[in-house]
């Protein structure tokens, strides 16, 4: 009977099925057709791929899917057809099956349907194994492009160089930490700014040109001038290289070294080399350069004077000083030097251009270039005739420099090729607290951060320079530190590289420290002092300082010093005479004339000073002029106060620094319901609202330091406990010195009119029935995320769209259904976007849609796609079943274009485009 039944039913599908029969046959997607009877699940029909899935040959119709399937895939597949039989509602679920020892991936979607008295289940499956493929390779493309954003972000960030960003004009939008240790602005003081701004003026030129080089797409590298926050000038290394987004230059990284010193030790090389020819010049030795040819190249005034040769006589000559008779024995003295030895103090002979023989004490020393090979030769040449006629005391005293050793207070050591200190002196183990027989190398004595320069230090000292000196800091045994004047000079003889001397100077540093400070402060503190003054001599002003300077309102002081003091005096103190002079005086008012013939009350104290043997007068101002007229018109103020506070509509009190109440006008009772007595006294934070406090302690903080009014809107509580919105003005109150002394604080109650602003601003920028953005904050938002997209170079996307034949709803079903069918419309495009994207309704069922940070376009097919399956599902309203559409149209930013209005048009002209092809599409062209 059920088979019957089963046939009957197949004999009515037949008609329908024989139609569509050849169409769905020669569809690659699975087809079957299922109708539900008696809780079961039977196959009415399938189409040749869906054969091929079941692997079946026989006729499967009437059959369930128990018949012809496993039992755990029967399972499996019963529960989706139960919830789309019992929902009545489409249902979409994956399936991965294993086909020809290969994983596939296939998407099932069944849809009910009513035919006639039976209910039928389409299904269609989809082989969705290279989609699946290609979602998984967008992901992981995704994740690499993150990836290289945070190192890239890293690079910055952990660099020690600074590294900043310019727009083609010059400013600031980005800097990295390095970038704020190397000037002293953080990257918001710097944000807006233009890097001129930064520059000494004569440096502007300079840096504008590089900029438009480097726009212009060519790496620039240069050294400029900049001004730390704290006022110095610094030396800087600058490299602009250019940013390039789809082949436009749109701004230049900056890379920053501090070369400030770099550039100090340069001059200090340059003041070396000075003194190095200085020392050659007039050294009382006299001194011969002379070249492998034995040439003389360089000789110094004490040869002129010792030998009587002028320069032209001898330069590019063999030395003429020495007799024929000894020129075999120089010349293998001069060959003992070629081959890199020194030949030092040799008493030998030598003839004056007279002929007149001499005594001479010669050390011969080579000159090296960078790879050690000796280009010249130093000839020091002593003329020591006379000291041979004391022979005998000079032993004596080369005796007593041997002791130097043993007995000099300055730390000498000899240092190996590989760093290890071979041999100190006693004055070297005691300044580094060593024993003598303990092995000790140069990391040993190096701070922590010099530790990693000793290898290139000793190639230095190896490959490049014969005599190194510098100051430094050393560390001894106990961990201290010291500092001292480093002296290494090349030996190169065996296992010895050098010999080093260390002078102690931690001491005399402090001191030269110390001395440098106090001269700098006693130099400045005359000048530099806030106090007027100046000195006379008798009648005559010999000094004024730079504050007595600007009291008498003259532009140099060489306009008034040199002249009588009666000069700046008022013409009625002039016939009082001058100043008290003696040795101390108490102050006394006196009135002077500036040189714009202003009065001026100062208070004047004097006292006696010694000049250069001379007794002179130091006269010391306080201007008081505004005091003595403050005083007046403060009496007079604070009448016209009481009068007009009393009488005004707002709270006007009068509170310490602190915030308390000093005054407090009796408006206070009508607004706050706080009787007056109840105020005074109290602190202002009293009848604050409990979330402004913190605000209100922000504004009294800014208020002391900045000492400028601050206007702020913040809640106040009435005595019945209720929060009204006061604007309140605060307004410091100086005392004589400057100092904040007391603060006005005038407040208006605005309650009323926050509440009418909340109202009209909601209704000026949000949809009254979604709740939504409308247009006009929609394209605030869309310009926020356009300019997010020129920093990161992201694309935003733009989506207008609106539901397809909306109006059949509201002309069928009336307004109120097409209502709830729009906030319905709403939601699900709302969880159908992320969370960083937004959505504006711009009027009727038209919606637009802000889609910002976007990596790849495929994405936005994603969202589409996702937007109009959600979208498309049916909609059970007031008992109604409503199904609607959506049409889509896409603009992307900025691949599109630049133009905030012709991008929305671009993506209206997408809608219109998606309607003509029968709707619930998408469409970017």
């Amino acid at each position: 009977m059920k088979h019957d039944f089963i046939k009957s039913v197949y004999e009515d599908f037949s008609q329908l099925s024989g139609i569509l029969m050849s169409a769905i046959n020669s569809v690659k997607d699975i087809f079957y057709i299922l109708e539900v009877i008696e809780d079961e699940y039977i196959y009415l029909f399938t189409n040749n791929a869906g054969k091929s899935h079941l692997i079946v040959e026989e006729d499967l119709v009437g059959k369930s899917i128990f018949d012809l399937l496993t039992p755990e895939k029967a399972h499996f597949l019963e529960r989706y057809y139960e919830k789309c039989y019992k929902k009545n509602k489409i249902v979409t679920f994956s399936d991965e099956v294993e086909i020809d020892n290969q994983q596939r991936i296939y998407e099932s979607v069944l849809t009910p349907v009513q035919f006639k008295e039976h209910f039928l289940i389409v299904t269609v499956v989809r082989d969705v194994t290279d989609y699946s493929k290609k979602i998984t390779e967008l992901k992981h493309s995704k994740d690499l492009l993150e990836k290289n954003d945070q190192r890239l972000l890293s690079l910055v960030e952990q660099n020690e160089d600074g590294i900043f960003m310019l727009d083609t004009d010059g400013y600031f939008l980005e800097s990295n930490e390095a970038t704020t240790n190397i000037i002293g602005y953080t990257p918001l003081e710097l944000i807006g700014k233009n890097i001129v701004h930064f520059l000494p003026r004569n440096e502007i030129s300079n840096i504008t040109q590089h900029l438009i080089s480097a726009i212009e797409s060519e790496n620039v590298k240069f050294e400029t001038k900049i001004y730390h926050k704290n006022g110095d000038e610094l030396s800087i290394e600058l490299k602009f290289v250019p940013i390039y987004i789809n082949d436009n230059v749109i701004g230049v990284y900056g890379i920053a070294k501090d070369i400030s010193k770099e550039k100090l030790i340069l001059e200090k090389l340059k003041k070396a080399n000075n003194q190095l020819e200085s020392f050659i010049k007039y050294n009382s030795d006299a001194i011969i350069i002379m070249n492998l040819e034995k040439k003389i190249e360089i000789v110094n005034q004490a040869f002129t004077n010792i030998f009587d040769y002028t320069d032209e006589e001898v330069l590019e000559q063999d030395n003429p000083t020495i007799p024929d008779w000894l020129k075999k024995d120089s010349d293998s003295l001069y060959d003992e030097a070629f081959k890199g030895n020194i030949v030092k103090d040799l008493h030998v002979k030598r003839q004056k251009k007279n002929g007149e023989l001499l005594d001479i004490s010669i050390t011969l020393s080579p000159i090296f270039d960078e790879f050690g090979e000796v280009i010249a030769i130093t000839n020091i040449l002593r003329d020591i005739t006379e000291s041979k006629k004391n022979e005998v005391e000079i032993n004596t005293i080369k005796s007593e420099l041997e002791l130097v050793w043993e007995y000099s207070t300055d730390g000498i050591f000899m240092i190996a090729h590989d760093g290890e200190i071979m041999k100190t002196n006693p004055a070297f183990n005691n300044m580094f607290l060593y024993d003598q027989c303990e092995k000790i190398t140069l990391s040993d004595i190096y701070l922590n951060k010099q530790i990693m320069q000793t290898n290139e230090f000793l190639r230095h000292l190896r490959e490049e320079k014969a005599f190194i000196q510098f100051e430094t800091s050393r560390r001894r045994k106990d961990g201290s530190t010291i500092q001292v004047l480093a002296t290494y000079r090349r030996v190169n003889k065996g296992k010895t590289l050098a010999i080093a001397t260390y002078k102690d100077i931690t001491n005399e540093k402090q001191l030269i420290h110390e001395l440098s400070r106090n001269q700098m402060k006693y130099m400045k503190f005359l000048d530099a002092s806030p106090i007027p003054l100046f000195i006379i001599d008798g009648e005559i002003i010999t000094y004024l300082n730079k504050a007595a300077q600007h009291l008498i309102k003259v532009k140099k002081r060489s306009f008034i010093v040199g002249k009588p003091v009666k000069e700046i005096l008022h013409p009625s103190e002039r016939e009082n005479g001058i100043f008290q002079t003696s040795s101390k005086s108490l102050p006394s008012i006196y009135k002077f004339m500036n040189l714009e013939d202003e009065i001026i009350y100062a208070e004047t104290t004097t006292a006696t000073i010694r000049e250069k043997g001379k007794k002179s007068t130091i006269v010391m101002l306080r201007d008081v002029t505004t005091k003595l007229r403050s005083e007046q018109a403060l009496r007079e103020s604070e009448e016209r106060f009481r009068i007009i506070a009393e009488n005004s509509k707002s709270i006007v009190k009068i509170i310490t620094p602190k915030g308390k109440v000093t005054y407090c006008s009796s408006s206070i009772e009508e607004i706050l319901g706080i009787p007056l007595w109840m105020e005074m006294g109290k602190s202002i934070y009293s009848n604050i609202h409990e979330d402004d406090l913190l605000l209100l302690e922000d504004v009294l903080e800014k208020v002391r330091k900045l000492k400028t009014p601050i206007d702020i809107e913040i809640r106040h509580l009435h005595r019945e406990g209720s929060a009204l919105w006061l604007d309140s003005q605060f307004v410091p109150l100086f005392d004589e010195s400057g100092e904040v002394e007391k603060i006005m604080v005038i407040s208006d109650d605005i309650s009323e009119l926050k509440q009418k602003e909340s109202k009209l601003k909601k209704m000026a920028f949000y949809d009254y029935l979604t709740g939504l953005p409308n247009r006009r904050l929609f394209e605030q938002q869309l310009q926020q995320a356009m300019v997010t997209s020129d920093k990161t170079g992201k694309h935003t996307t733009l989506f207008v769209l609106d539901g397809d034949k909306f109006k059949n709803i509201n002309d069928t079903l009336g307004h109120d259904i097409g209502d709830k069918v729009i906030i319905e419309f709403a939601n699900r495009l709302q969880y159908s976007l992320r969370s960083k994207d937004t959505i504006s309704r711009i009027g009727g069922d038209e919606f637009t849609v802000v889609i910002p940070e976007i990596n790849d376009l495929e994405e936005v097919k994603i969202i589409a796609e996702r937007i109009l399956k959600n979208i498309a599902e049916t909609m059970y309203i007031n008992g109604n079943e409503i199904n609607i559409t959506a049409s889509i149209g896409i603009a992307c930013y900025p691949s599109d274009t630049k133009d905030i209005d012709q991008l929305f048009k671009i993506a209206d002209n997408n809608l219109y485009r998606s309607k003509d092809l029968g709707g619930n599409t998408y469409t970017m062209v």
